[in-house]
């Protein structure tokens, strides 16, 4: 009797039975998500290749290369459909009885070593199969795990960078505070002692503990405002503004400060006046940290802004004849808290203002592009859009727009 032959008539009834066993089986959880070709998987193989070796006028025996390559595509398969191991082992028990169902008639018409061989055979081929197909799963797992060690490894290294950044910028912080504290409350001693002594008023003492004063107010302004970026609360006023007027009015601020140490800052702008539909207030912020960052690093040449209209953007230029930032520092610059090597040689640089300026172009949907060599000087360059565009998941509390801009 060919139960081979058998086999081969029934393969599609024995995948069938299979299909819907392996389904109903509320032990093979992983099954419920998958697909009916991913449910199959290599089956009609398997059942043809069983079905070959039990034919009878094919007697030679069952390629193991075959049974190699079945066991390893089931393997792997199963490993990335998120099978666990008793799943797999339970549709191979599935697999066998329905088969064994199938020829279960004419097995008992057989002679008994023609049932013995027939049976030795089936339970051959499906062992093989299922040490080849654990093999290779096992293998898949350990490949997983070792990825997921690795992205683990990878994470803690990153995590502990995080918080040493952290902790070094917290003490940066804490250091740029106490210096205008401590001149406010050793000034305002002194400023108290010396007044009871002469009873004459000491201006300079007074300015110092102002100056000192405000240091400390912007210090904790730019903190709070970096910590309103990084949590998503910042709000976004929209209006049309004149991008030239704005360049204007900021450098007529900082031209003071820049003639204190000889510096002259030049303004080019276009001669029509384009506006463009951004925050007023946040753009200022830009062009402010900008140009005083220039002022605060250039000791001697000349700082100018121009501002260039494109089809579809505006671009502002910031550049200076300043100390410069060396190459492996750019990458860096507009990190918060972060000084490079001009920035150490400034008591007054606290790393935050390209940092804010950087974010608040990000916020605007705009780009901020740095070139810059040591000694030579450094030239930032904002491109912002000639309209901002609300995005779907804005908040109307998040972006709202003036009256002047309608």
């Amino acid at each position: 009797m060919d139960f081979g032959q058998i086999i081969a008539q029934r393969k599609d009834d024995i995948i069938q039975r299979w299909i819907e066993r392996v389904r109903q089986d509320n032990a093979i959880t992983s099954i419920r998500e998958l697909t009916y070709k991913g449910v199959l998987n290599s089956l009609p193989k398997l059942v043809g290749a069983i079905a070959q070796l039990l034919s009878q006028s094919q007697p030679q025996p069952f390629s193991s290369e075959n049974l190699r390559n079945l066991g390893i595509d089931h393997g792997e398969l199963r490993a990335a459909q998120g099978y666990d191991a008793e799943e797999i082992f339970r549709e191979y028990g599935i697999l066998r009885a329905v088969i064994f169902e199938q020829i279960e008639a004419a097995l008992l018409q057989s002679e008994p070593p023609t049932l013995l061989r027939t049976i030795r055979l089936i339970d051959s081929a499906l062992d093989s199969v299922i040490t080849l197909c654990f093999q290779r799963y096992t293998e898949e797992r350990l490949r997983e795990i070792n990825l997921l060690y690795d992205e683990m490894l990878a994470s803690n290294q990153e995590l502990d960078r995080l918080v040493r950044n952290e902790q070094k910028n917290i003490a940066h912080l804490a250091h740029e505070l106490k210096n205008p504290l401590s001149c406010i409350i050793g000034y305002s001693d002194l400023f108290l002692r010396k007044q009871g002594e002469s009873g004459e008023l000491k201006l300079n003492f007074i300015e110092q503990v102002l100056s000192s004063g405000r240091r400390l107010l912007s210090v904790i302004n730019e903190t709070l405002e970096m910590s309103s970026y990084q949590a998503g609360k910042i709000a976004i006023s929209l209006e049309l503004v004149n991008v030239c007027d704005l360049v204007e009015e900021v450098t007529t601020v900082i031209s003071l400060l820049a003639q204190q140490k000889g510096l002259s800052i030049q303004t080019y702008c276009p001669l029509t006046e384009q506006q463009i539909l951004t925050d007023r207030a946040r753009l200022r912020q830009i062009v402010t940290n900008l140009v005083s960052n220039a002022v605060r690093y250039t000791e001697s040449g000349t700082i100018s802004v121009s501002v260039t209209p494109l089809d579809s953007a505006t671009e502002i230029t910031v550049a200076d004849t300043g100390l410069g930032i060396d190459a492996g520092e750019q990458a860096k610059i507009f990190e918060p808290f972060y000084q490079g090597q001009a920035g150490q040689q400034l008591p007054c640089s606290t790393g935050l203002g390209l940092a804010i300026a950087q974010q608040m172009t990000t916020l605007l949907q705009g780009e901020i592009h740095l070139k810059s060599k040591p000694n030579i000087g450094s030239t930032f360059t904002v491109t912002l859009p000639l309209r901002y565009e609300q995005q779907p998941d804005d908040q109307p509390d998040k972006v709202s727009l003036s009256a002047s801009s309608a």
